[in-house]
């Protein structure tokens, strides 16, 4: 299955850099199928900052989840969990960080249709 990870917020110039920087360092370590998502074209609005996964089986959430929860109380902003639908189009499934709180793994897994 694939999906995204990505931070929702209407200013990420303040912390793409560093958002960045730090999923690079975590991410050779995590041993994850996926890649680094970053893409700051046309207005900051439509910047698209965060990992795109191939996730299989809900324990495979874990180790993303709890990384960018980290990262969403330190730097103070949201993140979206969503699936790549077959024509390539992104659907938003759930919301998570400092204001909406730590990700429930068994419910994100569950609203993804992951069931194992």
């Amino acid at each position: 299955m694939k999906l995204y990870i990505l931070l929702d917020d209407e200013s990420p110039e303040e912390v793409a850099d560093k958002l960045v920087q730090a999923m690079t360092k975590w991410f050779v370590d995590a041993e994850l199928a996926g890649e680094i998502v970053d893409v700051r074209e046309g207005d900051v609005e439509d910047w698209t900052v965060g990992l795109n996964l191939e996730i299989g089986r809900k324990a495979g959430l874990r180790k993303p989840l709890e990384f960018l929860y980290k990262q969403a109380k330190k730097m103070e902003r949201e993140f979206v969990i969503g699936l790549y639908g077959k024509t390539g189009n992104r659907e938003d499934i759930c919301y998570f960080g400092f204001e909406e709180g730590r990700p429930d793994v068994d419910e994100v897994a569950l609203y993804l249709g992951l069931n194992r």
